[in-house]
């Protein structure tokens, strides 16, 4: 397959060799993050050579270099177990480039993530800040279309919290996400998105219990699930979280969720929390709970099924004389009968 060039810029894997050129530049946290993607790289490999075995958890990583000198990167993610949606990060510059736009390395980058990996994805999505016309505008020319749009969230300062307690109103309680939680919260993550969104991400109740982390968790009411936290695929280090709630408000939600998100906050350390962007009662409680306004975030997909012609099926296309070939007599007929006069 022939690699998208800028110039004189090449797109690789990311493999050790980089790393060994790159050990004496590279920052002590970005040289150890670029390590974790790395053996990513190796797991990905096994994963996606024993897919019914092994579930798509492990990232991958393509690198842009200009010489031997890393520039810019693009970090892929499995959506789901079946490794059949990935999510992209929005390529990350390394480094000063010259003769090369910052916007032909993220095209070169990204076209060479959507037609490099495995034939297994067969979909993609792309978290964008949607105030980056300049990105949104790159992922439109390659196909991108937004899905969703999502509200970020800062957290208070610590200052601002210390009169806040995780106390849950009587009924009430937070429980780990396992096997029951997720099939309780699914429901509710479904019920916020559309046909085609779901169809683009393909996933189903399990893929929740990736989404595990610190502060992650349900609202419990006896058997029913109010809301839920879960830690987001393209989170990183970033400590990116999604608090996600019914399409019909509870009441109860407004005692419950001050306790809620400061549980999150102790336990989970985000760096943001997202929610539907129209959520207005939701956001009337962040805001009371000292929580900023950020960016809004846009989700956009993109599908890489190809239209097939369907094979035909030799049982429904036989000929018509082949059909009723079983119709006629296999011995020699016999004559008609006459109805004239026999004599």
């Amino acid at each position: 397959m022939e690699e998208p060039k800028t110039s004189s810029i090449r797109i690789e894997p990311l493999n050790p060799a980089h790393l060994a050129r790159w050990v004496q530049d590279a920052p002590v946290e970005q040289l150890s993050r670029f390590q974790g993607f790395l053996i990513g790289e190796w797991l990905s490999s096994v994963e996606q050579r024993f897919p019914d075995l092994l579930p798509s958890r492990s990232p991958r990583c393509l690198l842009a270099l200009d010489g031997d000198r890393p520039v810019a990167s693009v970090v892929a993610r499995p959506f789901n177990r079946r490794g059949s949606c990935w999510i992209l990060q929005l390529p990350e510059l390394l480094g000063t480039v010259d003769d090369h736009s910052h916007r032909m390395i993220q095209q070169a980058l990204l076209q060479q993530a959507l037609h490099s990996w495995t034939t297994q994805i067969c979909s993609w999505v792309i978290r964008c800040p949607a105030t980056d016309a300049e990105a949104i505008a790159l992922l439109r020319e390659l196909g991108f279309q937004p899905l969703r749009p999502y509200q970020c969230w800062l957290p208070p300062s610590t200052d601002a919290e210390q009169g806040t307690t995780d106390q849950l109103p009587a009924g009430l309680r937070w429980s780990a996400l396992n096997r029951r939680t997720a099939q309780l919260l699914w429901p509710i993550e479904q019920g916020g998105s559309y046909s085609h969104l779901r169809q683009i991400t393909d996933r189903h109740w399990l893929d929740l219990l990736d989404r595990h982390g610190p502060g992650c968790g349900v609202l419990m009411a006896g058997d029913a699930v109010l809301a839920g936290c879960i830690r987001l695929p393209d989170a990183g280090e970033a400590g990116l979280v999604e608090l996600m709630r019914d399409i019909a408000w509870d009441p109860r939600l407004d005692q419950a969720l001050p306790s809620v998100l400061n549980g999150i906050r102790q336990r989970g350390r985000p760096s943001g929390l997202l929610t539907a962007f129209d959520d207005a009662p939701l956001s009337r409680i962040l805001e009371a709970e000292g929580w900023t306004r950020g960016d809004e975030q846009l989700l956009l997909g993109r599908s890489m099924w190809r239209r097939q012609s369907p094979q035909r099926n030799l049982q429904l296309t036989r000929s018509l004389d082949q059909v009723l070939g079983r119709l006629r007599p296999q011995g020699t007929p016999l004559p008609t009968p006459s109805l004239g006069d026999r004599n």
